[in-house]
């Protein structure tokens, strides 16, 4: 595990659609683990992998002591809409009133490949 550098608006990464990812390797668990450490450290409540750099689907999450991530993540929304102050860690410093989906439902594969699914209402769906 490593913590890795944060990339910051502007960067194409960010901008570039994520690959769907294919392989569930040893490198797909390094790169769950170095985004746990990376988001723990900043610290943050999420952190997408293009955020370090890695045009991949891969998301990783920490809310209410849940600890957790998503592989090849596909999001179903509440039309109910909740709006409360956040911020980004590609975005440093900044925070805003942000409407979003009350409740989420994420669908997707952990990083061994197996089905996971979770759902999460006020912060657990925003992260």
């Amino acid at each position: 595990m490593a913590i890795q550098p944060i990339r910051f608006f502007g960067d194409p990464v960010l901008t570039t659609p994520a690959e769907v990812v294919t392989s569930f390797d040893k490198e797909l668990r390094e790169l769950v683990a170095d985004l746990t450490e990376t988001m723990l450290d900043a610290p943050g409540a999420g952190l997408a992998a293009p955020q370090i750099g890695v045009s991949l689907r891969v998301f990783v999450w920490h809310v209410d002591d849940q600890l957790g991530h998503l592989v090849n993540p596909e999001l179903t929304l509440s039309e109910e809409i909740q709006e409360g102050e956040e911020g980004c860690l590609s975005f440093p410093e900044l925070r805003y009133d942000t409407p979003r989906a009350y409740r989420a439902v994420a669908r997707g594969f952990t990083m061994h490949g197996e089905p996971l699914i979770v759902e999460g209402t006020e912060f657990l769906a925003r992260a």
